[in-house]
């Protein structure tokens, strides 16, 4: 619990990794003798606000997944009650069944990309406290503010205009809504066959307020090769910075 509320974590990992192109799927590949989707786990559950989790990946997977969380878990002490079920077709649909899978009555979901290993500790509080201080708001995302010049093109990728880049933000996950509002997203969302690809724009469909928090460069989504030596570096200064101390 925290501040008598119930959180629920939901982490979608039931993608075939195609863009990464080596036939494996990236939440399985190896960082620094660790599997990506266990350095998500372990940072992401290792936050004592988070009650239960739902782990979503390939239907093929379930079972191994399963036995290999139990044993992350244990080894790195958390104890976190979780449960790992089969995805859907599409991210919003394997969302979706992790909502239905949740136990009793959740009064937070917290929604977090398994490829995205480096979640920075205590933002989940920050963001919870965030949300839940401020009643003008329905959801709160991370995101990092872009620094490249966007253009906006049409299908022959020829330059429509220009767009101002102190309004444009990349977004990134975790994202955190009230449970029933994020429920009530999906399933206006299924009945109106829209789609969406993050949490947040089912919530803009519905009219309601999401705000986006600043998050930390590291809190990267690893989907391509160059991903993966990123990921390292960012593995290797912890590494050296721990040893300093």
């Amino acid at each position: 619990m925290y501040r008598l509320k119930k959180i629920s974590a939901l982490i979608p990992a039931a993608g075939s990794g195609t863009r990464m192109g080596i036939g494996l799927k990236k939440q399985y590949l190896i960082l620094n003798g660790k599997e990506i989707l266990n350095w998500t786990l372990e940072n992401l559950l290792g936050q004592d606000c988070i009650d239960e989790a739902v782990i979503i990946v390939p239907i093929e997977d379930v079972a191994e997944v399963q036995g290999k969380v139990k044993r992350w878990l244990d080894e790195a002490g958390i104890l976190t009650p979780f449960k790992v079920i089969a995805g859907g077709e599409t991210r919003q649909a394997s969302v979706y069944k992790g909502l239905q899978a949740l136990e009793g009555q959740t009064n937070y979901v917290l929604v977090h990309d398994g490829v995205r290993p480096f979640v920075p500790r205590q933002q989940i509080s920050s963001f919870l406290d965030c949300l839940m201080d401020d009643e003008t708001i329905d959801g709160v995302i991370a995101g990092i503010q872009v620094t490249d010049t966007l253009k906006r093109v049409d299908s022959e990728q020829l330059i429509l205009e220009t767009l101002d880049r102190a309004r444009v933000w990349a977004v990134q996950t975790p994202q955190i809504f009230s449970h029933d509002l994020l429920r009530t997203a999906h399933e206006q969302a299924i009945s109106n066959n829209l789609s969406a690809t993050d949490d947040a724009a089912l919530l803009e469909i519905l009219g309601k307020r999401t705000k986006i928090i600043k998050s930390d460069a590291e809190n990267i989504k690893i989907t391509k090769p160059f991903d993966l030596i990123v990921a390292e570096a960012i593995i290797k200064t912890h590494n050296d910075k721990q040893e300093k101390l």
